[in-house]
């Protein structure tokens, strides 16, 4: 594997931006810091990138825009430290980052968005949106004007986007699959509650779980699902119309972002329910460690934002295709005995 700059500052024990300064012989290095950087970068073989430091020392100026809906305040953050990464990497590349963000499911905003930060003068675009014609369309515009869009944590694949950086959904979905079957009996009821198929991520989720509960002997039409986008109160109602209907139903896997909705309702019913989560968020914590929800399937938040922004920069910079179509980061599964 090729030696990074982050593997370098990891191993001599210094900041990236100290590497940095090295690679590019600034001041304000100790000797003996300089030394001991050179001489990792020694050990790893490690020869920097010639095409992104001729751009660094050119002065060019890239500018590059995140767009993205407005998360809570736990993906936020995850969000925003991708973003810090970047920019702290590649802070002497003249490069700026602009970050935008819309209401959930406001496509009409989304698109106002991306007009906006290409009138003013975006060159690529990390995008995180739902999928909808309107959006392939937008995407169709933007290549069109050669402006690269990377999407992340929910894709469009039917779009002409650059790559996708984020959790293979349909995988998650098996895996959910698998982790349910060991719950459940075939003929018991479930309850499958996604976003809405608008929600490429979710959507792939909600198949890949379909999918290997049958290869698992389990019948589609046991399994109740419901679209509530998101939406606490619509998740909230939907998960309590379900245990009201079905005094059997025992487990539901949340394949949406509205957990703590389904165990408020879970809570009101007073039933012992199995639930299964993705993300690792502090309310999925909590109820990790209190068992009111057993498993989650995890997604490294931060890696998208900074992967996807990486990628268009590497674009901008070197004039290449990514080297491949999906960046997947890993997706660990935990309980309450590893969070």
């Amino acid at each position: 594997m090729r030696a990074t700059i982050k593997m370098i500052a990891e191993k001599a024990g210094v900041s990236i931006g100290t590497v940095d300064r090295v690679l590019h012989d600034r001041p304000y290095v100790k000797a003996e810091v300089r030394e001991r950087v050179l001489r990792v970068m020694e050990e790893l073989d490690y020869y920097p990138n010639r095409m992104a430091s001729a751009l660094a020392m050119s002065g060019t100026p890239r500018r590059l825009a995140l767009v993205q809906p407005e998360w809570e305040d736990y993906v936020r953050g995850e969000m925003e430290a991708g973003v810090a990464r970047f920019r702290e990497e590649h802070r002497d590349y003249n490069v700026t980052v602009t970050v935008r963000t819309y209401p959930q499911e406001d496509t009409a905003r989304c698109l106002a968005l991306l007009d906006e930060e290409i009138q003013s003068g975006a060159q690529a675009i990390a995008l995180c949106a739902s999928d909808s014609p309107e959006t392939r369309e937008k995407l169709r515009e933007l290549a069109a004007a050669h402006i690269p869009v990377a999407t992340f944590n929910s894709d469009i694949p039917s779009g002409p986007r650059l790559c996708y950086v984020g959790e293979d959904a349909h995988h998650a979905g098996r895996v959910a699959g698998e982790i349910a079957a060991k719950f459940l009996r075939p003929g018991d009821p479930l309850l499958l509650v996604y976003a809405g198929p608008a929600y490429a991520g979710h959507k792939a989720r909600a198949d890949g779980f379909l999918e290997r509960m049958e290869e698992l002997g389990f019948r589609r039409e046991d399994c109740r699902i419901a679209a509530t986008h998101n939406d606490y109160e619509e998740t909230l109602r939907a998960v309590e119309t379900a245990l009201a209907e079905d005094g059997e139903l025992s487990y539901i896997y949340m394949a949406n972002l509205s957990v703590p909705a389904c165990v408020e309702a879970i809570r009101h019913r007073g039933r012992r329910v199995h639930v299964l989560s993705h993300d690792s968020g502090p309310d999925i914590r909590r109820f990790l460690k209190s068992g009111e929800v057993d498993f989650t399937i995890d997604q490294d938040l931060a890696c998208q934002s900074y992967q996807a922004l990486s990628v268009l920069f590497r674009s901008l910079a070197e004039h290449r295709q990514p080297e491949r179509d999906c960046f997947y980061p890993a997706s660990p599964i935990l309980n309450g005995e590893t969070v």
